[in-house]
């Protein structure tokens, strides 16, 4: 897949507007020129000597010609390089469907797109496996959770567009542990049962269930350390209902972890805060992300 990581790595000229000489420069950024004919837009990738703002081309190679270049007639966020891809992919092999059944020998490789500012970019052989995929794991009710519904906000206002991934949930619902004798840590998630926030607990009954994690554990035992419970971890670094199938970002209640890069079942992955907020849950994906690409 050739996808130019800034639309200013792109030069645009139109045939006939340029002098014979004035082809033999070429602003010091572009790594690819669209050349702008009747038929559409031929692609090249180019190299360039010397130094300087305008520099002298070495070599110029067709990547793509005018019948293989699709234009995006949709104004699109370019930067947002996941959904380039995956408009590409599926403008492709809408076009190539149709060329199909007219008997058309050209295949669509390429997809030219316009964004918001004017300005171009494009696709070329886009490949959806290019997209890295992170999975959000949390745990809930409350419903939504926070780190899913937080993410999701954060992805629709593009502040990861430039980082081409996307995201799937595993959710862990702690409700099926509900009963008179079901300890919570906090009474905000709406269940039933006992809640370390809020209720007293009396020590000299029998039969109580903590679900929590070690921090839970600690409290109830500081509180009532007599107290004979048993105790169903839910720690998302250790449940079994919390476990990883992919790269993956997951909360912890223990400030000193947050940020922290972690291997669970054999996947990269990091933990945010419990209480994190919108800026910090961006900075640590995109610290996840920079360690994914790295490995890459």
């Amino acid at each position: 897949m050739i996808f130019p990581e800034e639309y200013k790595h792109i030069g645009w000229t139109e045939f006939g507007k340029t002098l014979p000489e004035d082809k033999k420069k070429i602003y010091f950024l572009s790594k690819y020129v669209l050349e702008k004919i009747n038929d559409g837009y031929n692609l090249y990738s180019v190299e360039h000597i010397g130094s300087g703002f305008i520099r002298t081309p070495k070599e110029a190679q067709l990547i793509a010609s005018a019948d293989e270049i699709i234009s995006c007639d949709e104004i699109l966020n370019i930067k947002n390089r996941k959904l380039l891809i995956e408009k590409a992919v599926e403008i492709c092999r809408a076009e190539n469907e149709m060329r199909a059944q007219k008997g058309i020998q050209t295949t669509a490789t390429t997809v030219l797109f316009t964004g918001i500012d004017r300005h171009l970019t494009f696709v070329k052989d886009a490949d959806l496996s290019e997209i890295l995929e992170i999975q959000i794991i949390d745990i809930y009710p409350p419903s939504p959770p926070w780190l899913t519904d937080c993410i999701k906000r954060l992805e629709e206002s593009n502040i990861f567009g430039d980082l081409q991934i996307k995201f799937s949930e595993k959710r862990a619902d702690i409700s099926v542990y509900q009963s008179d004798k079901t300890i919570y840590p906090c009474h905000s998630s709406g269940l039933s049962g006992k809640f370390l926030d809020s209720d007293v607990l009396d020590e000299n009954e029998s039969g109580w269930i903590l679900v929590g994690c070690d921090t839970s554990k600690q409290i109830i035992e500081n509180l009532y350390p007599n107290l004979n419970y048993e105790f169903i971890d839910m720690c998302p670094t250790r449940s079994e209902l919390t476990i990883p199938e992919k790269p993956f970002v997951m909360r912890c209640c223990k400030s000193e972890n947050s940020g922290s890069i972690i291997k669970i079942n054999g996947q990269t992955g990091i933990l945010v805060h419990w209480g994190a907020g919108e800026w910090q849950i961006a900075e640590n994906i995109r610290k996840l992300a920079a360690e994914l690409r790295k490995k890459d």
